[in-house]
């Protein structure tokens, strides 16, 4: 994401990192609390309910008009409900806050209409920009599909308007949609032997690293890129998510803050964090990252099940019973649910409402020992020592060693 610089500093700027999102979301930090009309918005558009996101930036508009963000975003909602006069007008006002940041989205709407003439002409300036996203993003883009036999889109790609640098980080990731990520990584290493301080390229190169697993050596490229450009909110996602799996999971906290910094409404985000602090367990911080997400996507079942089990690792039972509440309410044939509260029934001693729900997910799923062995611990609790012992064999056979000690405790 691009932030709000100097027109001097943005020319510096290596043009091709800033992809699609980041040329969406240019502009500068928000207060100490986001406005809520704006995350509600934000929420509103990435689930599809443009009507709502209209009304929700509306209002964040009428507290800062100086954010081209919500523009953009508006202009987005109006485009998708049919309404492309009012997404022009939120185009051209966000660009007269931060010029240039919506030519890209402006070139779409007229090229929808038919308007070859001003399609072409926002594009060009878009390509001169420092928005650039890359050549094979613009050209299979539907939104061009009526004017791509046009004599003046055929004259505008008749410029060079990417440099080697970019042209190679476009070579690579088409290596990696092929799954090439060793003959991509080969490129990208090619092009910072000619230009090692080229943060495009060590974006690219730590984005092929993370695909191959090779999470330090992705961390490393993307600390490398932030030396060179601390406003790089890309590289502080991506390093946030090396260092989880390199279980430097401070640091991937102090990464995510730094990417809802620049944007709160990047919702993902709170979801990686989440999972940053529980590796730290930090359990209350990690339960307070989902219930932001699940403010504005609580029919995230998955979501919901991540945070009933932060609850539970915080020994907050009643809470984690609420969300596995929820998840088998809409998803009553999920093992994994039943599996869940089942377990946290045991935790609070109401041991028959746990043997009935790691029962119902034994019916769905046999061959998760765990619950195998939660099921005959809960068992014995109620007086059955005859089938719990069973169960708890059962879950031995199967080579879970927990269950071992188990069996030496109440099965003798």
């Amino acid at each position: 994401m691009l932030n709000r610089l100097p027109n001097k500093m943005k020319k510096s700027l290596t043009p091709l990192f800033l992809l699609t999102a980041g040329m969406l979301y240019a502009s500068g930090l928000f207060a100490q609390s986001p406005d809520e009309m704006y995350l509600a918005g934000n929420a509103s558009l990435k689930k599809g309910d443009y009507n709502k996101a209209v009304e929700n930036l509306s209002m964040a508009i009428s507290r800062d008009n100086a954010d081209e963000r919500l523009f953009i975003h508006r202009g987005d909602a109006f485009l998708k409900l049919n309404d492309p006069e009012q997404a022009i007008k939120d185009y051209n006002e966000a660009n007269e806050i931060n010029p240039g940041v919506a030519d890209f989205s402006l070139a779409r709407v007229y090229a929808l209409q038919g308007d070859v003439v001003k399609a072409v002409s926002c594009l060009k300036d878009h390509l001169g920009s420092a928005f650039r996203i890359e050549e094979d993003s613009i050209k299979k883009d539907p939104a061009f599909n009526r004017i791509q036999e046009s004599a003046e889109w055929q004259n505008l790609w008749q410029n060079e308007w990417y440099n080697d640098s970019e042209k190679s980080v476009a070579d690579a990731r088409y290596y990696l949609r092929k799954r090439n990520v060793d003959q991509a990584i080969s490129i990208l290493d090619k092009a910072l032997s000619k230009d090692p301080a080229n943060t495009m390229v060590l974006l690219a190169r730590a984005n092929a690293f993370i695909k191959q697993s090779n999470f330090g050596a992705a961390a490393g490229d993307y600390s490398s890129a932030i030396s060179k450009d601390k406003m790089l909110t890309e590289a502080y996602a991506g390093r946030g998510k090396a260092n989880i799996y390199l279980g430097r999971f401070k640091e991937a906290v102090s990464d995510f803050n730094r990417v809802l910094k620049d944007d709160p409404s990047d919702f993902e985000t709170y979801l990686k964090r989440a999972e940053a602090n529980a590796g730290l367990s930090n359990w209350d911080a990690a339960v307070k990252d989902m219930q932001v997400y699940l403010k504005y996507f609580d029919d995230d079942l998955h979501a919901v099940y991540v945070c009933g089990g932060y609850y539970y690792s915080a020994g907050d039972y009643i809470n984690a019973l609420k969300c596995f509440n929820r998840n088998l309410k809409e998803d009553p044939n999920n093992a994994q649910y039943f599996k869940a509260r089942g377990k946290t029934y045991l935790k609070t001693n109401t041991y028959k409402y746990a043997v009935s729900d790691l029962s119902m997910s034994l019916d769905l799923n046999a061959e998760d020992s765990e619950t195998w062995m939660y099921h005959g611990l809960a068992a014995i609790k109620t007086g059955d020592a005859q089938n719990g012992c069973s169960s708890l064999r059962r879950a031995q056979a199967m080579g879970n060693t927990d269950a071992v000690k188990l069996v030496l405790e109440n099965c003798q």
